[in-house]
């Protein structure tokens, strides 16, 4: 059996140190150990239960779900969502977020997805089409108007 379950969250912990680990052990197997070696899987998996309860972060899970939709709804708009600086440069964007996607909190993301989703029904990220300039004037006829009589009075 690994022990990395239990070190990633015992480590979690603000005061973790040998002493605290043998006291956790002792306590999950009644005082008949003080070695993670010597549990029963069965203890090994309610101290680890009991340690994931101690440490969950609430705030960690809500952010990592945002940032995950969020996230969705880049890729719908055609951002390379592995490529971490384009997306840091779309978010810094003032218009946008005005910070890099991992500063943000989660009502940042809330509003983060709202926007790409207003960006999403107005058509998306599709660069509009470019008008070479002085160009679109030299294609329109001109028209000028000459009366033929002479000069009107």
């Amino acid at each position: 059996m690994t022990y990395k379950r239990f070190y990633k969250l015992f480590n979690r912990l603000p005061l973790h140190d040998d002493e605290m680990k043998e006291r956790l052990v002792q306590q999950y197997t009644n005082g008949r150990t003080s070695s993670l070696r010597a549990m029963s899987t069965a203890e090994y998996d309610a101290l680890c239960d009991a340690l994931e309860r101690s440490t969950a972060d609430p705030q960690h899970e809500l952010r990592k779900k945002k940032r995950s939709a969020a996230l969705r709804l880049m890729q719908q708009l055609g951002i390379d969502t592995t490529d971490w600086p384009r997306i840091n440069a779309f978010c810094r964007d003032r218009r946008i977020a005005g910070k890099e996607f991992g500063a943000l909190t989660p009502p940042e993301l809330d509003a983060l997805a709202l926007k790409l989703r207003a960006i999403q029904r107005s058509g998306g990220l599709n660069p509009r089409p470019e008008r070479p300039t002085g160009q679109a004037e030299q294609s329109r006829p001109q028209i000028i108007y000459m009366p033929l009589g002479g000069l009107p009075n």
